[in-house]
């Protein structure tokens, strides 16, 4: 399986962003938000007429395009894609662009499997389509490597067409060594931190940094609670410490500040099978760069973070996991009283920041355009819950009927400052919005690759920006800021993100922090007890220094296991030169 799509399906298993270059040492701005992936609990609605901006101008001369194109993304956002393909057949009235959403009712599997049935009787009919998870009809030279058009000026900019993007956005989903693409991201997802701005002036907290450290977390922690509110709404049950969500998060953004010397140990060495000339001899560990080691920087040789682990030279059971445990502990131990009361047995506390009782809330980019509408259901007592017919009339609380939309600010993910501490902190910043275009004779191709190069310039996106963060659609919203340069958000908007800033990925293929954050290698016996053992931690059953033995104990006890669940052998790792033969790239690494 091509490089490219190892690294795509592990961006996409999570969760389910931009620095303007991979050589940024400091936290940098983020550019204007814009594309992102659509809440998944609107309620359905008859789509608002499409917002179409009106293009004065004609694009870059070139051939005129002719022909039908059929999107067909999974979605029911209708207002938006009309929007596009009625700009796009302004421009170009020999071409017919026909929505085709497929609003499957079973989800993504459905929706792929409906992709592959389209393959099935030979050249199918549908254009766009939106996924990652297609490695079979890849590898059978079914999908459009897009390589080669982003190669091709765009006639929309009149600019080379890859230079429209973040750097970063296409070097995340595209193969480093083969510069092979076969899904095209245009946009991105982020977590990080909001606020309720009253509650923080009531607390007298005035100085919001982009991205404050832990001390200053702490203390604002200190004074919210002083000042008779909940400081963070947060839940710690077991399913929703092992599930993933806001408590993995921070576990996993701590565990990358720990661990980032690691990549020292775990990068490939000349003579490796994952060595690459040009790219791995150039490279130097930089850990004030949050890109430093991003894939199309350096490689990672799996086989050597295992040696690395088997040999105990990466281990768990050490003061500095320790200090990591108790900096994590100041704010989410029971007894300190930041988090609700009986928080791990909580399922859901987001209720509690909607009505104003806790003050800060961690999330993903969704939250943007999503906050207004959960507000909207919680007061109607239809929160996250669509009735249905026979269903008693929802009465929601007295609180919950009082909720109303309030001004709130951001901040990233805050930095721990300690003995033992290897970079800054990071977070969840990825990639977003998969499009591909099945291979068909060259002419078609183009046509639906010029559609494309429309849809990802400055003015297309503004179109989808338009329309995707109207109010009035009920299918719209976006989950991060545009991999597109120079689109541009509505005014309104532009206030929501001035102080957001990305920080860097610690999620990415190989990431030697990451792998053993949450449990090891996504091993699922191993994440099971990790969350025990945090949910332990937090209600002080077990001390810090007692975590870390536990820790490093889980690997040991689960070490046949896990080389079993990655399809490697006890043999593999006394050869970190050559590639595991049963191991494949596709897999949980």
């Amino acid at each position: 399986m091509p490089l490219l799509l190892v690294a795509m399906v592990l961006i996409s298993a999570v969760l389910s962003a931009c620095v303007p270059s991979p050589t940024i040492k400091e936290s940098t701005p983020l550019p204007t938000p814009a594309a992102g992936q659509e809440p998944t609990q609107a309620p359905v609605a008859t789509p608002t007429a499409p917002k179409v901006v009106e293009i004065k101008t004609s694009p870059t001369a070139h051939a005129e395009p002719e022909g039908e194109i059929v999107i067909s993304l999974q979605s029911s956002d209708v207002q938006t894609y009309q929007a596009l393909a009625d700009a796009y057949m302004a421009l170009h009235p020999k071409v017919k662009v026909l929505v085709e959403l497929k609003a499957t009712q079973g989800g993504e599997d459905s929706y792929l499997q409906w992709i592959k049935t389209q393959f099935s009787a030979g050249t199918p009919r549908v254009s766009v389509l939106e996924t990652i998870h297609i490695p079979e009809l890849v590898n059978a030279g079914r999908i459009v490597n897009w390589a080669t058009y982003l190669n091709k000026t765009n006639p929309y900019t009149g600019r080379k067409w890859e230079e429209s993007f973040e750097p970063w956005g296409l070097n995340l989903a595209r193969d480093p060594s083969t510069g092979e693409m076969y899904s095209l991201p245009y946009m991105s997802t982020q977590t990080f931190w909001v606020y309720n701005k009253r509650i923080f002036e009531a607390a007298g907290i005035t100085d919001v940094p982009p991205q404050p450290t832990w001390d200053q977390f702490v203390e604002w922690c200190q004074k919210i609670k002083a000042a008779g509110y909940i400081p963070i709404a947060m839940e710690a049950t077991i399913q929703k410490i092992w599930g993933g969500g806001r408590m993995p998060w921070t576990m996993r953004s701590a565990m990358d500040q720990y661990h980032r010397e690691d990549i020292n140990i775990v990068r490939c060495q000349p003579g490796d099978w994952c060595y690459r000339e040009g790219i791995d001899d150039q490279w130097k560990y930089d850990p004030t760069d949050p890109r430093n080691d991003d894939p199309d920087h350096v490689s990672i040789n799996v086989v050597r973070h295992l040696q690395a682990l088997r040999d105990k030279k990466i281990r768990f059971d050490t003061p500095a996991m320790a200090e990591m445990m108790e900096q994590i502990g100041r704010v989410y131990k029971t007894r300190n009283a930041f988090v609700p009361e009986g928080w791990t047995g909580t399922s859901d506390a987001y209720p509690l920041f909607l009505t104003q009782k806790a003050a800060i809330w961690q999330v993903s980019g969704g939250f943007v355009t999503s906050f207004p509408r959960d507000i909207a259901k919680l007061a109607e007592g239809v929160y996250f819950k669509a009735p249905q017919e026979g269903d008693p009339t929802p009465t929601p609380s007295a609180a919950e009927k009082a909720a109303v939309v309030f001004d709130y600010g951001t901040f990233a993910f805050p930095t721990i400052e300690g003995q033992y501490v290897q970079g800054k902190a990071r977070a969840n910043e990825l990639t977003a919005g998969y499009l591909c275009i099945p291979v068909k004779d060259r002419k078609q191709n183009d046509l639906e690759a010029d559609f494309i190069m429309f849809w990802t310039s400055p003015k297309g996106m503004e179109i989808y920006l338009q329309n995707k963060l109207d109010p009035n659609n009920l299918q719209g919203g976006i989950a991060g800021p545009p991999l597109i340069k120079g689109a541009k958000l509505p005014p309104e908007w532009e206030s929501k993100f001035a102080n957001m800033r990305f920080i860097g990925n610690y999620e990415k293929p190989g990431a030697p922090g990451d792998k053993v954050a949450r449990g090891f290698y996504f091993y699922e016996p191993t994440k099971r007890e990790w969350a025990v053992l945090t949910q332990r931690f937090f209600n002080d059953e077990i001390t810090a220094e007692e975590f870390g033995k536990a820790y490093q104990k889980l690997l040991e006890d689960n070490w046949d296991g896990l080389l079993a669940f990655l399809n490697i052998s006890p043999e593999d790792l006394d050869y970190p030169e050559k590639r595991p033969p049963k191991w494949t790239a596709g897999g949980p690494y």
